[in-house]
């Protein structure tokens, strides 16, 4: 009975998902979810492909020369966790890199939903309100504008279990559950730093929480949680020690590696929450997003689709209020049991209320401003310590777990007003229903079609497997993702994809302007045989010199015209795709204008 209630759960959620996710449900090979803004997926799908090829080829996993040829890329595989390495190598492998990258995404979205009913089960001991709890968490705003862009942000499933095992812990206080607490922490760190950083910081919380509130008692958890972490710490070291010998190398790369582990300060202000963040729909809902859009940009709102898609939603908002008030006349009433401990209840209503007010806070910028004073908030003084995270707006996905639990005693103690089980089913129901609407996301559909490519990618297939080629305008100011992903398919090497701060990338700034005859002497020394000249790469920024260099192109005599392709538009016009493009030439790179 037990087996067959577990298994009925996950699919409920499987159920949810592929009904929010839809239409991937009937595209699981062909497309992906995704939306207007972003090519990153792209580069993630190229990783997927690269891993399954290094498995099927018995090639080396950390260096490649496919891209920034003839230099190649150096992959840091102890940087690279190797729990998703593995597990995204092995499903590419068997599934194709495609289905591999959808599962992650699909999976994602399940095993939250699963994790948050456990976890919010145990400690309201109460089925409806984990349900409730469990829908908010896994299927709010935040974890959909992730999955669309950022594969890593978007597994939020480890942190509810996480919480879980700290709680279990608390109360436990063993050593099965210090195990258990070290491989739910080493799974949130294995697919991001982020939130293996939020989790650890929500520790250090629930710490100061447990001081306050069972000062005598403390000590025991700290010593657990303490043990805990340097284990887990033993486990992940290979990528933050990779990170630390960064700041202490003297290599040339050094450049690089500053840039991209000490993120701008200023970042700090763009990339957190603003007041509205957290309380408009998504711009992404098909009946309230326009309104949120006119927000778009303003110091209310903030201006990223991305990072300041924060939605609480009103419902779980509501709820969460319920269980506060609830709790603060049953402390005024109750206060301790007479024995001096806490009541399970209180105290998990009392962390989570605590962790919301304390999420809030993380995720707002440095410091308020009011008139000449500035009140320093806690990002300002973390960014002194760890100067790698700066979009602290990402806090919210914690505020969110917190505002889901919150919400789920709320109902709890809605419910206890009704004796039926009808009424009570009913009721669930209906809230689960709300929910689910304010945190819709289509139409238009939220995927992208990636089994066509352009054109020219089918005919550049076709042509000998050692040719080598160059794609304009060379992306010098880092990867062209887009170009990376149409390797998937020609799987030709490529001059593109080097790293900016890499000797490669110093190169081939040198080769930006391909009207220049030294420009293709070095590509023909190279052994660069075609070179793709994309016109909207050149035409579409508005830059008079872009235009310029695109019209004198032709009129160097060491290319050859051989190919002419015209732009293309998606076969589907409700579905997005990465066929669609616009003029390709395709030219010959020859030797003395011969």
């Amino acid at each position: 009975m037990r087996m067959r209630f577990h298994l009925l759960l996950f699919m409920a959620f499987s159920t949810l998902t592929l009904i929010m996710l839809f239409p991937l449900i009937f595209k699981l090979s062909i497309c992906i979810p995704g939306f207007f803004s972003t090519d990153e997926p792209y580069g993630l799908l190229w990783r997927f492909w690269w891993w399954g090829n290094v498995f099927l080829k018995c090639v080396p996993a950390n260096i490649t020369n496919t891209i920034a040829y003839p230099s190649g890329v150096v992959f840091d595989i102890s940087f690279t966790s190797p729990i998703w390495f593995y597990m995204s190598t092995w499903l590419s492998v068997v599934l194709g890199y495609i289905p591999a990258y959808n599962l992650e995404i699909i999976l994602s979205f399940i095993l939250s939903g699963v994790f948050t009913y456990y976890f919010v089960k145990y400690i309201t001991k109460n089925n409806y309100s984990a349900f409730l709890s469990a829908v908010i968490f896994s299927f709010c705003p935040y974890h959909f504008i992730k999955s669309w862009q950022h594969l890593g942000l978007a597994q939020i499933q480890w942190m509810p279990l996480f919480v879980f095992m700290l709680l279990k812990l608390n109360e436990k206080r063993n050593i099965k559950y210090t195990i258990l607490l070290t491989i739910s922490f080493i799974l949130v760190a294995n697919f991001d730093y982020y939130y293996a950083y939020f989790m650890f910081l929500a520790s250090i919380l629930f710490m100061v929480y447990i001081f306050l509130r069972e000062r005598s008692k403390s000590i025991a958890l700290i010593k657990l949680l303490i043990l805990a972490f340097v284990c887990a710490l033993l486990f992940i070291l290979p990528g933050i020690f990779s990170i630390l010998m960064m700041f202490f190398s003297h290599s040339v790369e050094k450049t690089i590696v500053i840039k991209g582990y000490v993120r701008p300060f200023e970042d700090l202000f763009s990339q957190s929450a603003r007041p509205l963040s957290y309380f408009l729909p998504a711009t992404v809902h098909p009946v309230f997003g326009k309104f949120t859009e006119q927000f778009i940009g303003s110091s209310l709102y903030g201006i990223s689709f991305t990072e300041h898609t924060l939605y609480l939603g009103w419902v779980p908002m509501i709820l969460a209020f319920v269980a506060v008030r609830r709790w603060r006349r049953d402390r005024k009433v109750q206060g301790q049991s007479p024995s001096g401990t806490v009541p399970s209840e209180s105290f998990y209503i009392g962390f989570f209320i605590f962790l919301t007010i304390l999420a809030w806070l993380f995720s707002q910028p440095p410091w308020w401003k009011i008139g000449t004073i500035k009140i320093f908030m806690p990002s300002y003084f973390m960014y002194k310590i760890l100067p790698m995270f700066r979009a602290y707006c990402r806090f919210g996905i914690v505020l969110m777990l917190a505002v889901a639990v919150l919400a789920g005693f709320g109902l709890k103690f809605i419910l206890e007003r009704f004796k039926s089980y009808k009424s009570r089913i009913s009721i669930t129901v209906l809230a689960c229903g709300l929910v689910l609407f304010e945190f819709w996301n289509w139409p238009p559909y939220k995927v992208i079609d990636v089994s066509k490519v352009p054109a020219v990618y089918y005919w550049l297939e076709g042509q000998h497997k050692d040719v080598i080629i160059a794609e304009y305008p060379l992306d010098i100011n880092g990867p062209n993702e887009m170009y990376k992903f149409y390797q998937t398919v020609h799987e030709k090497r490529m001059i593109n994809g080097t790293i900016p701060g890499t000797e490669a990338n110093r190169t081939a700034k040198t080769l930006a302007n391909l009207s220049q005859k030294q420009t293709t002497a070095k590509l023909k020394e190279w052994g660069v045989s075609y070179v793709l000249v994309h016109k909207d790469g050149y035409v579409r920024v508005g830059l008079v010199e872009d235009k310029q260099e695109f019209e004198k192109i032709p009129q160097n005599t060491d290319l050859k015209l051989i190919k002419r392709f015209s732009a293309q538009e998606c076969p589907d016009k409700d579905i997005m795709c990465v066929s669609k493009t616009g003029p390709i030439d395709v030219y010959e790179v020859i030797a003395n204008g011969k």
